[in-house]
């Protein structure tokens, strides 16, 4: 009985059924680990939306940021995240990471870019605020924010000393619909700019 165990045991290991058996097994759980981390960092609108309406923004962030930048791409969920997230550097690594994979965005994009511009100006994130502010302004046209774009824009190199440039932005903005409010804000900064250029 014994020679027939021992007989049996090396016709098993000689047929390879237990490398067979280990092979399924950790095939298996490589699946499983699949679908689990899919699950994980997989980020469903709905639920992005629930944290927002509850403020629940350092949660928000969290979840949207990896997702975002992995390729998970939805514009709606970049525009909570872009209005949630409190560093501007991360904002501007993630914007980055969605526009190097594709120069032709959709107009959902430069809305949140805008949101980045807004917050670029108040926070005197000058630089950033200026290279995603002419990113903006030669690609965002679809945007429905494009007008206050390219004043946030020009508002951003009048506040960086780049008079000249600034002008020139705001040029651009006489071919561009605006409306009353905004049309007083582009002249305020209009007159601001004659003045330094009278005080050379």
């Amino acid at each position: 009985m014994r020679l027939f165990k021992r007989n049996r045991t090396l016709i098993f290991l000689r047929s390879g059924f237990f490398q067979k058996v280990t092979f399924r097994t950790a095939s298996i759980i490589l699946i499983v680990i699949f679908l689990l981390s899919n699950s994980i960092h997989s980020v469903d609108f709905d639920q992005v939306y629930e944290y927002y309406k509850k403020g629940n923004y350092d949660t928000l962030v969290k979840v949207s940021r990896s997702g975002l930048r992995s390729g998970e791409l939805d514009y709606k969920i970049l525009l909570l995240y872009v209005a949630s997230e409190s560093s501007l550097e991360e904002i501007d690594k993630t914007l980055l990471s969605i526009y190097s994979r594709s120069k032709e965005q959709p107009s959902i994009f430069y809305n949140s870019v805008f949101l980045f511009l807004e917050r670029a100006l108040v926070l005197e994130s000058y630089e950033s605020g200026a290279r995603w502010g002419k990113i903006f302004l030669n690609k965002g046209e679809s945007s429905v924010r494009y007008s206050e774009g390219v004043y946030t824009y020009a508002c951003i190199l009048y506040s960086s000393q780049e008079y000249e440039a600034a002008n020139t932005v705001l040029a651009k903005l006489k071919s561009v619909p605006t409306d009353s409010k905004l049309g007083k804000r582009i002249r305020i900064l209009e007159m601001n700019l004659e003045k330094r250029k009278e005080e050379k």
